[in-house]
């Protein structure tokens, strides 16, 4: 990993740290890929080594000030666009950053990423039909992009509409059926649902998939097993 992806991923981690509830478990299925879909190509233009400096000391405001600089004198400069939405995030103001994205988006039509970050970014907002809107636009341009069917997938549990987000459960475990963090998502679904064995598995499959999620999803897991009196 380059000197500018790991930036921004430092960004995004810190970001994440500041949100709460059930939202957060949405958002933390897409910390490395928000990252990766943020980040700049690992050469580094030469404008842009101040603004990464400041990033690695932590100087954030004095990033985002040389980044809107160098945006302001060339618009379509998507590296620098990249670091500022990063700057943006860490700095804890969303809407900036979602401005910051669709720049991107404008600049790089292509860029099927960008879409799933800005859904990422209305969901931190609570704006559940534009989060759905971009997710559903990042599957037409890349119909891989797992992050945006979980997006969707916590956007359907979020509204109670649980075989909705048992489909997009489906479409992540095709695409990528050792994706630890689907089987949280699996497990919140069948728990609705009356489940609860099946859930119980749904969340054993996900700690060992990834033993780092046990740490934060572990109390669903026992609290599920307590209240319904489930064998482990």
């Amino acid at each position: 990993m380059g000197v500018l992806k790991q930036v921004v991923l430092c960004c995004i981690l810190v970001c994440m740290g500041s949100v709460k509830g059930q939202a957060q478990d949405a958002l933390d299925i897409g910390v490395l890929f928000i990252a990766d879909s943020l980040a700049v190509e690992n050469r580094m233009p030469v404008e842009l080594e101040g603004p990464v400096a400041a990033m690695e000391a932590g100087d954030y405001v004095a990033a985002a000030e040389e980044l809107r600089g160098i945006v302001s004198q060339d618009s379509s400069n998507v590296q620098a666009l990249r670091l500022l939405g990063s700057a943006y995030m860490h700095l804890g103001v969303p809407l900036q950053a979602i401005q910051v994205c669709r720049a991107v988006a404008t600049v790089d039509s292509t860029d099927a990423g960008i879409k799933t970050v800005l859904g990422f970014l209305y969901f931190q907002q609570g704006a559940f039909e534009e989060a759905e809107l971009y997710y559903r636009q990042a599957i037409i341009k890349d119909p891989r992009q797992v992050q945006a069917y979980q997006g969707l997938g916590w956007i359907y549990l979020q509204r109670h509409q649980l075989q909705e987000a048992l489909d997009m459960v489906t479409r992540t475990t095709e695409q990528a059926p050792n994706y630890a963090p689907n089987y949280v998502l699996m497990g919140r679904v069948l728990t609705g649902q009356g489940f609860f064995e099946n859930a119980k598995n749904a969340y054993q499959r996900a700690f060992v998939l990834d033993p780092k999620l046990r740490d934060r999803y572990g109390i669903l897991l026992q609290e599920l097993v307590l209240r319904h009196r489930l064998i482990r």
